[in-house]
């Protein structure tokens, strides 16, 4: 189910909430699972970025699993086909199980079928994915309690959900509450590819402009910004490379056209495969200038020097994380008023034209100097150690 889709939040509010609440009242909430685990589930938000944060809970959850003495586990990720590029990224699951939420009868069958011990559902708002963690046949489900939501009967332990922390956080705390200790970073293994993408560029600055939802343009910079940018930050060799899907192919035309209007070398470029070749054009720019949207957090995940235009994200709820990483805000302080990703309603409309180029440039300096100095603390095989502390990144 789509945040950005105002018309399935809807349904999901007047039919989900009273059908959800109805079933719920009709079980009990039963006791922890005793004995060894054998199959544990997860599920997260189709959105991709939320699926990128949620790689860092499925290393701890892993790392749990594997208890000296004992048959590994196997770990399951139930995901849907708006997120399945990410994660095909995540690390530790054994193995994904695609759902179409859309699909009563055929979701709750192949929940069904895996008869999970345990299951972890990581969606935040949404009462079908409770409704189908109740439904699931797993012995045991834990899930968020979200305020305003009225979704946290539907689990067997229900932990709250907070605004006033990072989403990665909100993830740990799911499982913290079950007793699993949390806190690795996100773990992404990308496949090799055959050929690096853009491998006869130079210097490569990553720009991505576009964020995905139904309201993704308000979360979008001036066109007119970017060339700004581009003009500050261009050198001998740099290549700008806008990165898109092929929904916006089109507007990312109009922008390499106007930065090469303005004598910058620039190329669009759209991943042939999902994530995967993106992820390699990721980890060898030397920037990403990016809206605060899955391919940000990709980016960030993965290492990459790494500034986030947030406008109406705030940087403590939704922005980067990472090793070398900056959130930009609106100048005046507007802004950051989005929680569970769709709250646009009697916000202002006009944040993401209050972050100034001055601003991303000393966050673009900032992100800069931060991955120059990793590169002298490691000496001269700087940039082969980066890549071998990476290997969990790029297989």
């Amino acid at each position: 189910m789509r945040r950005g889709s105002k018309s399935n939040r809807l349904l999901d509010f007047w039919v989900g909430i009273p059908v959800l609440n109805l079933v719920a009242t009709l079980r009990r909430r039963r006791p922890r699972p005793a004995g060894r685990l054998r199959r544990v589930g997860v599920m997260c938000s189709p959105a991709l970025g939320d699926t990128l944060l949620f790689a860092g809970a499925v290393q701890d959850l892993r790392r749990f699993l594997e208890k000296d003495g004992e048959e590994r586990a196997e770990l399951v990720h139930f995901c849907m086909p708006q997120n399945l590029a990410a994660a095909e990224l995540v690390a530790g699951v054994d193995r994904r199980v695609l759902l179409d939420l859309k699909d009563l009868r055929g979701t709750v069958a192949r929940l069904r079928a895996e008869a999970c011990d345990l299951l972890f559902d990581f969606t935040s708002w949404q009462r079908l994915t409770a409704f189908y963690s109740m439904v699931s046949g797993a012995k045991y489900t834990v899930g968020f309690s979200t305020a305003g939501q009225y979704r946290g009967r539907g689990y067997d332990l229900a932990v709250e959900h907070r605004r006033d922390r990072h989403e990665l956080d909100n993830f740990r705390g799911l499982l913290r509450a079950f007793g699993i200790p949390a806190g690795l970073p996100p773990t992404l293994v990308v496949p090799a590819v055959a050929q690096q993408p853009l491998a006869d560029a130079g210097e490569v600055v990553v720009f991505h402009p576009w964020a995905s939802g139904a309201r993704g343009w308000l979360r979008e910079w001036p066109l007119e910004r970017w060339v700004e940018l581009a003009a500050q930050l261009v050198g001998d060799d740099t290549v700008f490379v806008v990165t898109c899907g092929p929904a916006d192919a089109e507007q990312t035309g109009q922008l390499v056209a106007a930065l090469q209007a303005a004598g910058l070398r620039s190329r669009p470029y759209v991943s042939p495969d999902g994530f995967v070749s993106l992820a390699h054009l990721l980890r060898r720019s030397r920037v990403v200038v990016s809206v605060n949207t899955g391919v940000m957090h990709l980016a960030a995940v993965l290492g990459a020097p790494t500034v986030s235009l947030n406008g109406p994200n705030h940087d403590d709820r939704w922005g980067p994380r990472g090793e070398c990483v900056r959130g930009v805000p609106a100048d005046d302080g507007s802004g950051g008023f989005l929680h569970l990703g769709f709250e646009f309603d009697g916000q202002p409309t006009d944040v993401m034209g209050k972050i100034s180029v001055a601003s991303v440039l000393r966050a673009v300096a900032e992100v800069k100097q931060c991955a120059a100095v990793r590169r002298a603390q490691l000496g001269d095989g700087a940039e082969a150690m980066l890549r071998g502390e990476h290997a969990r990144h790029l297989a």
